[in-house]
């Protein structure tokens, strides 16, 4: 069932092979990364659902958490690596905090409706833009001694060589008031939105080529789901 396209996704997923860090003004110059998820043509009858709710898997195989987003046409996977998983949503209501191993990641949805404050338009690279603009000016505007790093656009590459899925990385880092704390924030267009990755770490040692693997290996497993894959999904027992 969903073993096969797990096993595959980490053999394929070797970060070694295809990081350099050279961060120019293009952000990742090495950002080619290839996704070999093939599910079958085949869809069920059935509709991904609607309910905005998450869903854990843990591959067969190696270390790392799926995690499944049902949100309709726009539900979507992605992939965290590590051993060690929590989740916390009490601590600050609202918001959902995943800890793994020593990272600490908040993902968070930008509806559709509130893009429109930013930008009429409709290209992925102007949205993307606009809405990491927005974020960057409020913070700023909020903490001023705060440092903004804004790496902008790169395209995850497709198994033929043409571009894929758009992302957009930003980094925000120091001000006054609290302890420093370094996050990386990284975006991509879905129908319902724009979906925000924030990276985080309680390791002081490690270093930005090391935030920079866990990015590449988020980015590399992202895709949206079909009906067919749902259905698998919501089928198989969630992680413990």
């Amino acid at each position: 069932m969903f073993s096969a396209d797990v096993d595959r996704t980490k053999v394929i997923c070797d970060l070694q092979k295809f990081f350099s860090y050279k961060l120019r003004s293009g952000w990742l110059v090495s950002f080619l990364i290839f996704s070999f998820l093939s599910f079958g043509d085949d869809y069920l009858s059935s509709q991904c659902p609607n309910s905005g709710e998450t869903k854990v898997l843990q591959p067969k195989q190696g270390t790392g958490y799926n995690f499944f987003e049902f949100r309709g046409d726009s539900s979507f996977r992605y992939f965290l690596d590590g051993k060690t998983f929590s989740l916390n949503t009490k601590d600050d209501p609202g918001k959902t905090f995943v800890f793994i191993d020593k990272m600490i990641y908040e993902p968070l949805l930008i509806e559709a409706t509130q893009l429109k404050e930013y930008t009429q338009s409709s290209k992925p690279i102007d949205i993307l833009h606009a809405q990491a603009k927005h974020e960057q000016e409020y913070f700023k505007t909020a903490n001023p001694p705060m440092q903004i790093t804004d790496y902008g656009p790169a395209s995850r590459k497709n198994s033929d060589g043409s571009d894929g899925r758009l992302f957009y990385l930003w980094k925000k880092e120091g001000g006054s008031g609290k302890q420093p704390v370094t996050q990386y924030l990284v975006s991509t267009l879905i129908k319902d939105g724009v979906f925000v990755m924030s990276f985080m770490t309680t390791d002081d040692s490690l270093s930005q080529d090391d935030m920079l693997r866990q990015i590449q290996s988020y980015t590399s497993h992202f895709d949206l789901l079909s009906n067919q894959q749902c259905a698998q999904v919501l089928a198989a027992p969630s992680a413990p």
